[in-house]
């Protein structure tokens, strides 16, 4: 049947407008297109937005994963991963949660997560901690969300474990007053498209001690000196060498352009609204569910651990157990209806095929929380803007309407 929006109800509502094309278009003018001052401004600009003390951009969440991760195994840091080494990683993740691991020459172990928030179980964690010389964790924040942070926490600081903190999708959430991603070694953010806010791609990675944020420096762009805080005494200690070309390291090459950082500047000024609109809007799609009259409890909806406040991605739920629909024709009704969905990030990761070609520890499973967020978890948009209240009780019709297989 037609539906009564334009644009039905899309996973993503734009979250840019003429102010950022024009900042671009500015750049373009400049002549300046790749890595310079506008990205400076920007780096810094989000360290203070989320109290960080270093923040270092790049071209996408995945490489902020990558270059965090080559940070956490180089010989330059004093504590670092050895090749081999056991990272814990939920089995609820993405999979650039995981590649970087096994590119890096890491042993990922999956654990299994809890359905009620989607996030790692520090149970299952302190499971695989009995099984496994766990070494690090690789914390995937999902959909906004957490684990039982402060449990986590503690379980790194006892065990003296190094915490990457994958916080792509949950940029404006927080554990205890403090900014996800801020907790750890490393923190990664998100800039896609559809994320909390967008530089059309890109990424930021953002540490709080002096040496690694060096070191990440070094690794985003070759491998080379210029960024150094002692480049002076590196460059005096190889005089025979081009001191614009002096390699001190491995590197790749994860350098921004200036125009997303431009870009970036514009949606930070306005992340704070943005985020209260998605917080809103959350509470606006669950109210217009559990007040329907057709509302029976269909849907389950996570929680989230003491102390953390949510910002969520989107509107992730649970299909009850005992409806009479398969996910596929829950979410290709939804289609039909003009709504958009996505599982809950991977599924359960440990059944991707491209597991089976690595050395991915999944000997833990079977992962009967992940599997649980597998065949019953969706996501809808929650949106960066504000929901008319019309159109999410339209919303709310057409997905209780689907799951009622009786209705007309």
């Amino acid at each position: 049947m037609p539906t009564p929006f334009k644009h039905s109800f899309p996973l993503v509502d734009s979250s840019f407008d003429n102010q950022e094309i024009l900042k671009c278009i500015e750049v373009l003018l400049s002549g300046q297109l790749t890595m310079g001052r506008r990205v400076l401004e920007f780096e810094s600009a989000f360290a203070r937005h989320i109290n960080a003390k270093h923040a270092l951009m790049v071209n996408s969440g995945s490489s902020a994963n990558l270059l965090a991760v080559a940070a956490a195994i180089n010989p330059l840091r004093g504590v670092r991963l050895l090749p081999g080494a056991h990272v814990a990683v939920p089995a609820v993740c993405w999979s650039t949660s995981v590649w970087p691991l096994v590119q890096l020459g890491l042993k990922p172990v999956l654990v299994d997560v809890d359905p009620r928030t989607l996030n790692l179980s520090t149970n299952s964690l302190r499971h695989a901690m009995r099984h496994f010389p766990i070494r690090a964790v690789m914390m995937v924040h999902v959909l906004g969300n957490s684990c039982d942070m402060g449990e986590l926490l503690t379980l790194v600081r006892e065990n003296d474990l190094l915490l990457i903190e994958d916080t792509c999708e949950s940029l404006g959430s927080n554990f205890a007053g403090q900014a996800l991603g801020t907790l750890g070694d490393f923190g990664t953010y998100s800039f896609y498209f559809s994320h909390h806010m967008t530089t059309i791609e890109g990424g930021m990675v953002v540490c709080n001690n002096d040496a690694d944020y060096d070191l990440l420096k070094s690794l985003r762009a070759h491998g080379w000196s210029r960024e150094q805080s002692n480049r002076s005494e590196i460059e005096a200690r190889h005089p025979d060498i081009d001191p614009r070309f002096l390699f001190i390291n491995a590197g790749f090459n994860l350098r921004p352009m200036e125009i997303q950082a431009a870009f970036g500047m514009e949606q930070l000024g306005r992340l704070d609204a943005m985020n209260h609109h998605r917080i809103d809007n959350t509470a606006l799609i669950r109210a217009a569910f559990t007040s329907h009259r057709k509302w029976r409890g269909q849907l389950l909806f996570p929680s989230s651990p003491p102390g953390l406040e949510a910002c969520w991605f989107g509107f992730p739920f649970l299909v009850a157990p005992g409806t009479p629909l398969s996910y596929r024709q829950f979410t290709a009704g939804l289609m039909e209806k003009g709504i958009d969905t996505r599982p809950i990030v991977s599924g359960n990761m440990a059944l991707q095929p491209a597991v089976a070609l690595f050395d991915i520890d999944t000997s833990l499973g079977p992962f009967t929380g992940a599997q649980q967020v597998h065949d019953r978890g969706v996501f809808i948009g929650v949106h960066a803007r504000p929901l008319d209240r019309d159109r999410v009780s339209w919303l709310a019709d057409c997905v209780l309407d689907t799951l009622d297989v009786s209705a007309p």
